[in-house]
């Protein structure tokens, strides 16, 4: 998972990728390690899915773009539009769900 640090890159990471999670986390955050290396297992099976991960403290600014409230976030976007949010203590089992669900929607479209 790429690290981005600009939030312009990653809103334009976002807009030209069909497939798009990225990954907010806090310094110093424990919790946010370990969902972490648990979100980049289950993402190594999604080739077509273009992963970031931002800092919130290096980007403040993430916050109020993507309305986030907490650390960890994950935001899960198809074509530009937010379909998916989890939040703290993320369901790594939801996550996967979601990943087949909007991979399996894509794959229709082509």
């Amino acid at each position: 998972m790429e690290l981005i640090n600009d939030l312009e890159q990653i809103k334009s990471e976002i807009d030209n990728n069909e497939f798009a999670m990225l990954y907010i986390q806090a310094p110093d955050c424990g919790l946010c390690s370990v969902m972490l290396e648990k979100i980049e297992a289950l993402t190594d099976f999604y080739r077509q899915l273009r992963t970031m991960r931002a800092e919130i403290h290096v980007v403040p600014q993430i916050a109020s773009a993507f309305m986030v409230a907490t650390a960890p976030t994950l935001l899960l976007f198809c074509k530009g539009r937010e379909v998916y949010r989890a939040g703290t203590f993320i369901d790594t089992l939801e996550v996967e769900n979601q990943l087949n669900k909007w991979s399996r929607w894509l794959s229709c479209l082509t």
